[in-house]
């Protein structure tokens, strides 16, 4: 079939599909999240037959963006109101609705020759996504916070359950896998995405969701069984053990599924060292909430996280792309979170109205997080720069950290530019 002809046959699906959910808008009969839901449904429903309906990525990509300019037109002008009326008319944030064609075209790029990665994604997307929002807020009554968006557990669950499906009947019926392979592939994918889901916002898991479960796929299904095995054990016990120290930590709900994401990630990437270097992190983090008098506790979101896993898993991505040797990567990562201990120790003084930092502990800790490096067999000279780099940089921070009632306060943001720029000029010996 003419591309053309393609494109012209999937733009009158989608525009009679956001019709009648107008429709069903204005007349009452859906209500406004019912409505966006159903477009986003139907939407997904019929890219679901873009492998077998067009045959160039090309005419997918040009798709997408007339897509996206025309859902961008609708939202601004006065047609919000009557045809984007199904797609615009809740309250909240979102630019899931932009975001959602834009992730069809790359995943359909990246897929090109994996029709069945494609198919899964997308139901991932279109159903297990759908079946969150709806249970969440039909039946939600155990609510968590994140930074973006308020969620709820039943939500959570309703799409861990739907995901799973989606992910093991298509390998089931579609592919020569074991049942074993197939398990814990769906395990290990639809716990992921269901994390990803839980602490994303503003519509962000329309982009994140399908990328995510196709690349963790694609990484995944040439292991062996022993390997994903490992993984979806791995994914599993980091989950509990942040849901059975609830009562000791301070994350909300956004920030401990990113938390559980970024364990997940340190071990992937770096394997056991990385993965035992996060956890004494985290420890650190119960030990001073249970030491921390109660008035100056405070509730950690997503961006806590965020500050620490970016400068970190910075170096083990280099290292999988195979910029940087591997067991360089995994030194990068160590090195990294030891200077980050160090400034969140003082950090926490500072919370404390403390007047002067004290350095000799916060020393101490970034020896302690450096014990996993041990592991790799790395020269004690390698950690020389970042032992050195270790009172200064936590001193420096400690003056330069806003105080906690600042309303301008973006600690977190000065905690991973300093940590990107000091991990940089300890490892900068190594890598020359």
């Amino acid at each position: 079939m003419h591309p053309a002809i393609s494109i012209l046959i999937t733009l009158i699906c989608l525009g009679i599909i956001i019709a009648l959910a107008a429709w069903g808008r204005h007349s009452g009969k859906l209500s406004g999240e019912i409505a966006r839901k159903s477009v986003h449904v139907g939407m997904g429903l019929i890219c679901l037959s873009f492998p077998w309906l067009f045959d160039s990525v090309l005419a997918v990509q040009l798709l997408a963006g007339f897509a996206i300019i025309t859902l961008l037109t609708v939202r601004v002008s006065k047609l919000r109101k009557s045809v984007g009326s199904a797609l615009f008319s809740v309250e909240r944030i979102s630019i899931g609705e932009l975001l959602f064609p834009l992730a069809v075209a790359w995943l359909f790029t990246l897929s090109w020759d994996k029709p069945l990665l494609y198919v899964i994604s997308l139901l991932l997307l279109t159903l297990a996504d759908t079946a969150g929002a709806l249970a969440g807020s039909r039946f939600g009554k155990k609510i968590y916070q994140t930074t973006a968006a308020t969620k709820s557990l039943e939500g959570s669950i309703a799409f861990f359950l739907t995901a799973f499906l989606c992910i093991a009947l298509p390998l089931h019926f579609l592919s020569n896998l074991s049942l074993t392979l197939i398990l814990f592939l769906s395990l290990t994918v639809s716990l992921f995405t269901m994390a990803v889901e839980g602490a994303s916002g503003h519509g962000l898991d329309n982009l994140l969701i399908p990328l995510g479960s196709f690349l963790l796929l694609d990484y995944y299904i040439d292991l062996s069984n022993h390997l994903i095995l490992t993984r979806s054990i791995v994914l599993l016990v980091l989950l509990a053990v942040l849901l059975t120290t609830h009562r000791k930590h301070t994350f909300d709900g956004g920030a401990l599924l990113t938390a559980m994401l970024f364990g997940f990630a340190a071990f992937t990437l770096g394997g056991f060292p990385c993965l035992l270097a996060a956890l004494i992190l985290f420890a650190r983090h119960l030990v001073t909430q249970h030491t921390m008098p109660k008035q100056y506790v405070v509730t950690h979101s997503i961006d806590t996280i965020i500050a620490i896993a970016i400068p970190s898993l910075l170096w083990l991505t280099l290292g999988r792309g195979e910029v940087i040797e591997y067991h360089t990567a995994q030194l990068g990562f160590i090195c990294t979170l030891s200077l980050i201990i160090s400034m969140l120790h003082t950090g926490t003084q500072k919370h404390m109205q403390q007047e002067k930092p004290t350095l000799l502990s916060g020393f101490i800790l970034s020896l302690l997080i450096l014990t996993p490096s041990l592991l790799l067999d790395a020269p004690l000279t390698h950690y020389l720069p970042t032992l050195l780099l270790v009172i200064p940089l936590a001193r420096f921070y400690f003056y330069w950290r806003d105080p906690s009632d600042s309303p301008s306060s973006n600690h977190w943001l000065k905690l991973a530019g300093l940590a990107l720029i000091s991990s940089s000029v300890a490892m900068l010996p190594i890598l020359l």
